[in-house]
């Protein structure tokens, strides 16, 4: 009974650490140097192999193959998902991006000032690989400094 007992906190013990929220961090100067032109380009290769993207205002979810077409501009991201209106973030809107590890996923979390409650991030891109999501941030920071 005792055993049973044991092996059922540490059971749960470990399924609260799995899911709990790791920070990671990311380095601004590893592209600082990167002109604006490559660090487009870059986002326009790296974003569309996120697994999934949440935007909090308006609301969306968003699996990989719902988005139709991806957009990077000199001024902004548009995420265009074919369900109506298309979702924007503009990179002079962004007042940080942080990289967390949850569960399974790298959270890439943009925070803007459009998103009126300042704990929650505007955009959330989701990804399984570590580096891609690192990358995506420190590009995403070099172009809110630019």
């Amino acid at each position: 009974m005792r055993g049973l007992t044991l092996f059922s906190v540490a059971l749960l013990i470990a399924l609260v650490s799995c899911k709990a929220k790791k920070p990671l961090t990311v380095d601004p100067t590893a592209t600082a140097d990167l002109p604006r032109e490559s660090a487009i380009q870059k986002l326009r290769e790296i974003l569309p192999t996120t697994d999934y993207v949440y935007c909090t205002a308006p609301k969306w979810s968003l699996k990989q193959s719902e988005i139709t077409t991806w957009t990077v501009e000199n001024d902004a991201i548009g995420i265009d998902h074919g369900k109506g209106n298309k979702l924007r973030l503009a990179f002079s809107d962004m007042t940080d991006v942080k990289v967390d590890l949850s569960g399974k996923y790298y959270y890439v979390r943009v925070f803007t000032v459009v998103q009126t409650d300042r704990d929650k991030p505007h955009f959330e891109f989701l990804f399984r690989i570590e580096d891609r999501a690192k990358q995506v941030a420190e590009l995403l920071l070099s172009l809110k400094k630019k």
